[in-house]
């Protein structure tokens, strides 16, 4: 990581950009280092890709999964428990927030901006730019802004995340992460990460920015898509 690691990493952006995906291996890569971490699922937005629906596997391989419990586990409703604030007053404690969807899933955040101001964070947009509403600058300028409306906070990074799923060789990371880098210049952020599927990156690591740190990505979601539930 060339930014700065602070104890609240929060993960943003539109629906299929990956940032579910993102915040699971982020927050794996911080407990394998041996630092207590938890993984905070504020996705209100998507039933069908929250970290809750894999719970189980992620508390297996050593995080702390902060989401409703039982009768609202799947439930489309904010029903978010207290246990979120003692992640963000632990200063023991590195907190992965994976905020769901859009602005209006932004908009739950923002209903801790002051303990999230506190505490020290980095709010980072994911961007997969094979998506229709972040295929280009513009477009993800856009996204970004109704972000920080939403929550009230200033997003202080871009993550270059594009793909397309099973058909996404290493020409499709390339030239998304093209687009990132130029949306990021035009809004005077950094590019902080690059996430790539784990087993594309053997093949293509030649091929790979070296002004960016890379975070190969290991799949945890295939099984809460919706023809498996």
């Amino acid at each position: 990581m060339r930014e700065a690691l602070r104890r609240i990493t929060i993960f943003a952006g539109h629906l299929g950009s990956g940032k579910t995906e993102l915040a699971i291996n982020f927050a794996l890569k911080l407990a394998a280092q041996d630092l207590p971490t938890s993984l905070v699922d504020l996705d209100v937005v998507n039933p069908y890709f929250r970290t809750r629906l894999v719970r189980e596997r992620l508390e297996g391989l050593g995080l702390t999964v902060i989401c409703p419990r039982g009768e609202w586990e799947r439930a489309d409703l904010p029903a978010l428990p207290p246990v979120i604030r003692g992640v963000l007053e632990d200063h023991t404690r590195y907190g992965v927030f994976d905020v769901g969807g859009d602005d209006v899933g932004a908009t739950v955040l923002g209903r801790f901006k002051p303990q999230l101001e506190q505490a020290g964070y980095h709010l980072w947009l994911v961007v997969n730019a094979c998506r229709p509403f972040t295929r280009n600058e513009k477009s993800i300028l856009e996204v970004l802004a109704g972000i920080e409306r939403a929550c009230r906070m200033r997003v202080t990074g871009l993550v270059s995340n594009t793909n397309l799923g099973p058909a996404t060789d290493m020409d499709v990371v390339l030239a998304g992460h093209r687009v990132v880098q130029e949306a990021a210049r035009k809004l005077g952020l950094p590019v902080v990460l690059l996430g790539v599927r784990r087993e594309l990156v053997g093949a293509g690591r030649r091929d790979l920015p070296r002004d960016v740190a890379l975070l190969p990505l290991d799949l945890y979601m295939q099984s809460s898509r919706p023809e498996a539930l």
